[in-house]
């Protein structure tokens, strides 16, 4: 349960902040016209990566208690600790450049109807530059900037519907455009599509590895919901209510907590494979603790699907564990550090 809350907690408030990145952008150049299909793209995108999961899960069950039902567990397993560590270090240390990459390319499909990139409306004159520029730039400027000081108004320690959808011009200020064409339509749902399709298809692997790993499949999928709703929460609390609050902190606490639930999936992965017999080494147990907290018990399923914990841990599972946290942890506490740094000057 705790583990698919984190997941989808997460994950949830990554493609908010992604859509929410997308209609500011829309928002500020006067074409709120083509927000229905950034939706359509969300929805597609999460539909798809849902039907997906669904289907992978459900075809491995046909398989239950075979050796190829043992192969795609450790593939699954494998995958997700990978997954996990490379969106969880790419997010550390490219969010600041989220904003110019989806506008950069925001601008090139609204361009293809005028023949070129499409340029912003100009400003009111009565707004100055801060408040013209402030619909995306603190999102991500929230995300890079981890220390949670309140700042200037074009880099506060959070984020706020201000910071996202107060943009330099309103719809009713900005210059009717165009008429939607084809094109363009299908373009930004498909930019949507793969933006939000990226998060999806990361869940998906997650909560696969998840319902491998977890013997009590309906607390699971409490969390996913649990964790879907808090994420929802936050984003209507940043967009709607004005709130702020400090999304590099977040991202940087769910970070670390996710090292600590993928080095229990790499755990998992190693245990399968000594079953199968391609690591034959460091097989001996270190101990039993299942008479003091059973894997199979809701608490027990808890602590292995989220931090690893294995009542009867290997030599190898335990060198594994230690040697992958100890080196990733290092690794994103000094990035960390590092666009503190930066952020200071």
């Amino acid at each position: 349960m705790l583990a698919t809350l984190v997941i989808f907690l997460r994950e949830g408030v990554e493609a908010s902040m992604i859509v929410a990145i997308l209609l500011a952008y829309l928002s500020r150049t006067g074409q709120r016209r083509y927000f229905g299909d950034v939706f359509a793209g969300v929805g597609a995108a999460l539909g798809l990566a849902a039907a997906g999961g669904v289907a992978a899960y459900l075809t491995v069950r046909t398989y239950a208690g075979s050796r190829v039902q043992t192969i795609f567990e450790t593939a699954t397993f494998l995958l997700a600790t990978v997954l996990l560590t490379y969106m969880t270090f790419w997010m550390r240390s490219h969010a600041r450049g989220l904003k110019s990459e989806l506008s950069s390319r925001l601008g090139a499909v609204l361009g293809q109807d005028r023949g070129g990139a499409l340029e912003p409306p100009p400003a009111r004159a009565e707004l100055t530059d801060a408040a013209a520029m402030t619909d995306a730039v603190a999102v991500t400027d929230a995300v890079a900037v981890t220390a949670g000081t309140q700042g200037p108004a074009r880099r506060p320690g959070g984020m706020s519907a201000a910071d996202v959808g107060a943009g330099g011009t309103d719809a009713g200020s900005a210059p009717p455009g165009r008429p939607a064409g084809r094109a363009t339509r299908v373009g930004l749902a498909l930019l949507a599509f793969q933006a939000v399709g990226r998060e999806g298809v990361e869940t998906v692997v997650f909560t696969l590895a998840i319902a491998f790993s977890s013997a009590h499949r309906a607390g699971m999928l409490a969390g996913g919901l649990i964790g879907l709703a808090i994420a929802l929460g936050i984003a209507f609390t940043m967009y709607r209510l004005g709130h702020r609050i400090n999304v590099g902190r977040f991202f940087a606490v769910v970070g670390a907590l996710l090292m600590i639930f993928a080095a229990g999936l790499l755990v998992d992965a190693v245990q399968n494979l000594q079953q199968l017999g391609w690591l034959p080494i460091g097989r001996h147990p270190l101990w039993h603790t299942g008479s003091i907290l059973s894997e199979d018990s809701a608490l027990g399923d808890i602590a292995h699907s989220f931090l690893g914990y294995a009542q009867s841990p290997t030599v190898l599972q335990a060198a594994v564990y230690l040697t992958y946290l100890a080196c990733v942890l290092v690794a994103f506490l000094g990035i960390g550090q590092r666009i503190r740094r930066v952020a200071a000057r």
